[in-house]
């Protein structure tokens, strides 16, 4: 038995119904658990549990739960919510409540943006992987020092600016996840969240989406924007 497989066989949860973290998942080519399949981080895929469904509002963490794991969405989207304001989504693929604080408890609230499930890396296994592997302890390391260094800049600039590296920011994770092709970004989250993020409010968010939309940039779906023409929403901070 691996290392990896000796330390996944250990781990055990009352929520883990299937662990199945392989290269035929959809996010495989993104995910940053393995940086998209690296040979040097797969043993990552060997602790991986499945949680889920959680539901429109169910809590994955709450502030000062102890930290236990880290975090990635395997479908659906997510929010992280601190003092009662959205600070980030997630996204298939993306890692994250990796950092601690000194209390080893959590911060904030992880919260499922609809029907969600996670994947989940117990944190007694991805140290004791950390252990026998530098390739897997430096990832770690540098992923955990991204969040850390993670500064909500999201509430500079002007409303119609905000709201459009909103939209470019998400195409652009979203192509990371799916690959290059369709134009359009799902908006799963409500107007209150994405204005929370942004710092503005529900009907300041639903006015700068219509100013794209009346310019040619986006058309409006019922459940997110399709990007008409990605250059001019880019020329917009040159």
């Amino acid at each position: 038995m691996s290392t990896a497989s000796a330390i996944a066989s250990q781990s055990s949860t009352s929520r883990r119904p299937s662990v199945c973290c392989n290269a035929s998942c959809r996010h495989a080519a993104a995910c940053e658990a393995t940086r998209g399949g690296d040979p040097d981080l797969l043993d990552m895929r060997e602790v991986v549990e499945r949680v889920g469904p959680f539901s429109e509002g169910d809590r994955l963490v709450q502030p000062d739960a102890p930290h236990l794991a880290a975090f990635a969405v395997h479908s659906g989207l997510a929010k992280t919510v601190t003092e009662g304001r959205v600070v980030a989504f997630h996204l298939p693929g993306e890692l994250f409540a990796l950092d601690a604080q000194r209390t080893q408890t959590h911060s904030a609230s992880v919260v499922a943006v609809g029907k969600t499930w996670f994947c989940r890396f117990p944190r007694t296994a991805t140290d004791a992987l950390c252990e026998h592997s530098a390739a897997i302890a430096t990832h770690l390391r540098t992923l955990r020092r991204r969040e850390r260094a993670f500064t909500r800049r999201a509430t500079d600039g002007s409303a119609l600016e905000r709201v459009t590296s909103f939209l470019l920011e998400l195409f652009d994770r979203r192509r990371r996840v799916e690959g290059i092709g369709s134009g359009f970004v799902p908006l799963p989250m409500s107007r209150d969240d994405i204005g929370s993020y942004l710092g503005m409010s529900a009907a300041t968010v639903t006015r700068m989406l219509a100013r794209l939309r009346s310019d040619g940039s986006i058309a409006i779906r019922a459940d997110g924007v399709d990007v008409l023409h990605e250059a001019s929403l880019r020329d917009r901070f040159l």
